[in-house]
């Protein structure tokens, strides 16, 4: 199994920081905050919107910000006869536009883990003789 990984990034008890870390941008006249969780949402959405992905898996969808850097973490479990390797590649692709359209990060890593492979709920239903 081919899987890429990035630097673990630290926990707010390591940094000293309460709460998620957030991606903060800032202009003259203008700031807004995006947190960690609401850029996991918008990976969460792409991933699982995209066809032969059955679900989440494992730690699901886990997405670290820290100095600039947008690091997306998504297991997911595929639909038997789905392509495995176009599909990580389908699911990476779509969460890195999602997050690209709705965030805006200076810097983005989107990684996929295929964690499982299940019969979609129509073959189930086959193979019992329903």
């Amino acid at each position: 199994m081919s899987s890429f990984r990035i630097s673990r990034f630290p926990t707010a008890r390591e940094t000293g920081r309460k709460g998620a870390a957030v991606m903060t941008e800032h202009s003259d006249s203008f700031a807004y905050t995006i947190s960690e969780s609401a850029l996991a949402k918008i990976a969460a959405t792409a991933a699982l919107g995209t066809k032969g992905v059955a679900g989440k898996k494992g730690r699901g969808i886990v997405v670290k910000y820290l100095d600039g850097i947008v690091a997306a973490d998504v297991h997911i479990q595929a639909y038997y006869g789905a392509q495995l390797r176009t599909l990580a590649l389908t699911v990476q692709q779509n969460v890195a536009k999602a997050l690209t359209v709705m965030a805006d990060p200076k810097h983005l890593e989107v990684h996929v883990t295929i964690e499982d492979v299940v019969m979609s709920p129509h073959e189930g239903q086959n193979h019992t003789g329903g």
